[in-house]
C-alpha cells in the first residue's frame, strides 16, 4: 500500500532544511509508527520526500520549503494500517514536527492508487547498492552504480537477502537483468557522511513477478527504511521525469 503524506510548515514562510534531512523523516516515521517501529531490524517499508517546485538547492540547504510530500509504501497491510492511523492522529492533535528551520504538521493524508509493475521503473528516492565482497567504507568502494561491472549481480544478492528477511524465506530468481535507460549517479549527504547512489529510469527483467511487486512495495536496494530506494512504475519512454 502506498500513502502520500502532505506536511505545511504552520508559520506558512518559506523554510530552509539541510540536505542531510533524511534522519528528520525517519524521526517523524518513529512517532507516526510508535511501538511497530523497532519491532524489526530490515525495515519492510520505503519513503520518498520532495520538497515542491519552488524549493531550490543551494550549498548544504534546500531553500523556500513550505510544503512537502512525504511519500510511504509498504506491502505489509498490518504496518500499512498502522502508518495511516498514526499519521491521522498526528494530523488531529496539531502535533508539529521539526524539519530543518521550521516546524511542519500534517496537513491531509490519503492513499495512493498502485500499478502492477512491468518492470520498468523510475527513482523517487535515489537507490543504494552494497557491493559484494566489500572492503573498504568509502562510498566508492561499498557501494556500486549501473555503469560498473558487477552491479547485476550485486544488486540481485542486495534484494533477495532483503527478501528473505522481511519475508522470512527464499525467493527463488532463475533469471534477471538490469538496463539503465536512464541513470545518473549522486552522493548524498546523510547522517553527516555520504552515500553513493544512483536516481533515473531503468528496466529490470525477470522470470519472478514476485521479485518486480517488491521492489515496487517495499523499495529497491538497501536503506529504504531511511529514504532511499522509492521506485515509481513507468512507460516504455526514456528519460528522466523532474
Amino acid at each position: 500500500m502506498r500513502f502520500l503524506l502532505k506536511l505545511k510548515s504552520v508559520s506558512d514562510a518559506p523554510v530552509r532544511v539541510s540536505i542531510d534531512y533524511r534522519r528528520r523523516f525517519i524521526s517523524l516515521l518513529k512517532r507516526i509508527l510508535e511501538d511497530e517501529y523497532e519491532k524489526v531490524k530490515t525495515r519492510p517499508y520505503t519513503f520518498a520526500v520532495y520538497f515542491g517546485k519552488e524549493a531550490k538547492i543551494g550549498g548544504n540547504f534546500v531553500e523556500g520549503v513550505k510544503r512537502i510530500n512525504f511519500r510511504f509504501s509498504t506491502g505489509d497491510s498490518i504496518l500499512a494500517v498502522k502508518f495511516y492511523n498514526g499519521a491521522l492522529a498526528l494530523k488531529k492533535q496539531k502535533a508539529t514536527h521539526t524539519i530543518g528551520e521550521g516546524r511542519f504538521a500534517v496537513e491531509w493524508i490519503r492513499q495512493e492508487e498502485e500499478k502492477e509493475p512491468t518492470g520498468v521503473y523510475r527513482t523517487l528516492s535515489p537507490v543504494v547498492v552494497e557491493r559484494i565482497g566489500f572492503h573498504s567504507p568509502k562510498p566508492t568502494e561499498r557501494y556500486i552504480i549501473p555503469s560498473e561491472e558487477g552491479f547485476e549481480e550485486s544488486l540481485l544478492e542486495n534484494i533477495l537477502r532483503r527478501y528473505r528477511d522481511i519475508m522470512g524465506v527464499d525467493l527463488k530468481v532463475s533469471k534477471f537483468t538490469f538496463e539503465g535507460l536512464k541513470t545518473k549517479e549522486e552522493f548524498i549527504k546523510h547522517y553527516r557522511g555520504f552515500l553513493r547512489g544512483f536516481i533515473g529510469k531503468f528496466k529490470v527483467v525477470s522470470d519472478s513477478q514476485e521479485l518486480l511487486r517488491f521492489i515496487y512495495k517495499y523499495g529497491l536496494g538497501l536503506r529504504t527504511g531511511q529514504g532511499f530506494g522509492y521506485l515509481e512504475v513507468e512507460d516504455g519512454k526514456v528519460g528522466i521525469r523532474d
